[in-house]
């Protein structure tokens, strides 16, 4: 392989014990949108399936329902984010839940007879029904096949007075609707979220970043693992002259002799091209800067002072370098990083032997 993401099941079982304890009584909804925050949405989905009491998961489109179901995930499978009409009768024949965030969706719902949970607008400012909507939207849930209510926060990791609020304001809108719906699914912490104790009224935590070992704050008070480390091969060896320049633009040129590999990973594969000349890769246990700009398949690397040559592997991302670190350098955040590493990356699965592939 040139280029591969080890995935450590082990770690993410770790993780997941972690975030369990944060959460308290409250359940766990594991996140697996968007192929599981690059990780494999199916292999996460059947591991925490078979070695957890994970409640359900949650995805954000009609098709990465459909996918887990024919991988043969049973748990309960929320779709956060995509409903138009096309996709409604989905719902039905694959056993998923819509979240449902306005009057027309919520018609649509209750004409297909299939359950589903409501989001609510407390501050997001981007889909639910908004406070002014509350009242009417009580009236409406009469007979319907409400499952869930859920909220979400988005900035948790920075203003827990807001969000103390956005709880608060929620869980006047949950106390209204517990007479009717006794067994009522209650959802809103995220994992900024579970660290802040929020109100008691609420049954499950919705976890994504916090399972794949990243922590969404300084100081959060759980000890995570990242579970993703990716790798790439060395494909080229040399050593260029003084006053030689790298890659495309010429924006980095040696001072004296310098040796440098050239490794099969590139923007294409979801190394940020802001990290050129910023960033480094791991060889043999030593930082080896980036030199010159990032390129679609290669980037090159100083090889100053490493013994590596051709075939050699080098570390993108993992416990030495993580992807807090990188985001840092490349002014983003740990999953759009995530999420970028690409399909051409394979996948490889360690750590415990009882997944079923």
């Amino acid at each position: 392989m040139l280029r591969w993401a080890e995935v450590h099941l082990d770690r993410l079982l770790y993780n997941y014990r972690q975030v369990e304890k944060l959460s308290g009584p409250k359940k766990l909804i594991a996140v697996v949108k968007a192929n599981a925050y690059g990780h494999g949405s199916v292999a996460v989905a059947r591991f925490l399936q078979e070695q957890t009491a994970v409640s359900a998961f949650a995805v954000a489109t009609y098709a990465e329902g459909v996918q887990l179901r024919e991988a043969g995930i049973q748990r309960p499978i929320i779709v956060m984010s995509s409903t138009l009409e096309e996709e409604l009768g989905r719902a039905r024949e694959f056993r998923l839940m819509p979240v449902v965030y306005d009057f027309w969706e919520l018609e649509r719902a209750k004409e297909l007879e299939v359950p589903f949970h409501v989001k609510l607008d407390t501050g997001m400012g981007r889909l639910g029904f908004l406070p002014s909507q509350w009242q009417e939207l009580l009236c409406s849930l009469r007979g319907a096949k409400l499952a869930g209510v859920m909220t979400h926060f988005p900035s948790a990791d920075e203003d827990p007075e807001f969000t103390a609020g956005q709880a608060k304001l929620f869980g006047e809108f949950v106390k209204a609707l517990k007479g009717a719906f006794p067994k009522l699914w209650v959802h809103c912490d995220n994992s900024a979220a579970l660290p802040l104790g929020l109100n008691g009224l609420f049954t499950h935590s919705r976890v994504g970043l916090a399972l794949y070992g990243s922590k969404p704050f300084g100081g959060y008070p759980a000890s995570l693992k990242q579970v993703m480390e990716v790798k790439a091969r060395i494909i080229s060896v040399k050593e260029l002259p003084p006053g030689h320049s790298v890659s495309y633009g010429r924006t980095y040129t040696t001072s004296g002799k310098e040796r440098v590999g050239v490794v099969s990973f590139g923007y294409a594969d979801g190394l940020p091209r802001s990290l050129s000349g910023r960033g480094s890769f791991i060889v043999n246990g030593r930082r080896c800067p980036i030199r010159g700009r990032v390129c679609m398949d290669m980037t090159v690397i100083s090889l100053e002072g490493v013994v590596a040559g051709k075939g050699g592997v080098a570390t993108v991302t993992g416990l030495e370098l993580p992807f807090e670190e990188l985001a840092r350098l490349a002014g983003t955040i740990p999953y759009e990083l995530m999420c970028r590493i690409s399909p051409r990356v394979e996948r490889v699965y360690r750590g415990l032997q009882s997944l079923r592939t």
